[in-house]
């Protein structure tokens, strides 16, 4: 099941990339993954993802649907795939964000990644990798080790 509307936005890859692209995002420092969760939304939020944490909206928020992005903290060497989906959101303090909702579901519901921290469990990641895409393997270590300078 899906929390986003059908206007929620995904990235297309290649299984290749997708592999390179969960080892760029899954290194320490890179990213964190963020969910706003609107007012009175909370508990499907908490059905759909157990133990996550997330962003309440105030009550006065006009948003109505959920906000699932990544928020970069470092974006150098950025695969190209990647690169153009980066937008100027999240504030002046960060290098941008990945507003694709349903991307961040597949990185969250497939491969293990978690809301609201800062530093991912890359061995569940990669184990996930192995079990679902073991021959792209290498492109996952691949993405994990692009260097952040």
């Amino acid at each position: 099941m899906s929390l986003l509307t059908n206007r929620a936005l995904d990235i297309e890859l290649s299984d290749e990339e997708l592999c390179e692209a969960i080892g760029y995002l899954a290194t320490p420092g890179r990213m964190r993954i963020e969910a706003q969760v609107p007012y009175g939304k909370e508990e499907r939020f908490e059905r759909e993802y157990p133990g996550q944490r997330y962003d309440k909206m105030l009550p006065s928020s006009d948003k109505q649907s959920f906000q699932l992005r990544i928020m970069l903290k470092n974006r150098k060497n950025c695969p190209a795939y990647l690169e153009r989906e980066i937008t100027a959101g999240g504030g002046n303090n960060t290098p941008g964000c990945i507003s694709r909702g349903r991307f961040v579901e597949r990185l969250v519901g497939e491969f293990g990644f978690r809301f609201s921290t800062d530093c991912q469990d890359v061995n569940q990641i990669r184990a996930n990798i192995q079990r679902k895409l073991p021959g792209y393997l290498s492109k996952f270590d691949d993405g994990y080790n692009i260097p952040m300078e």
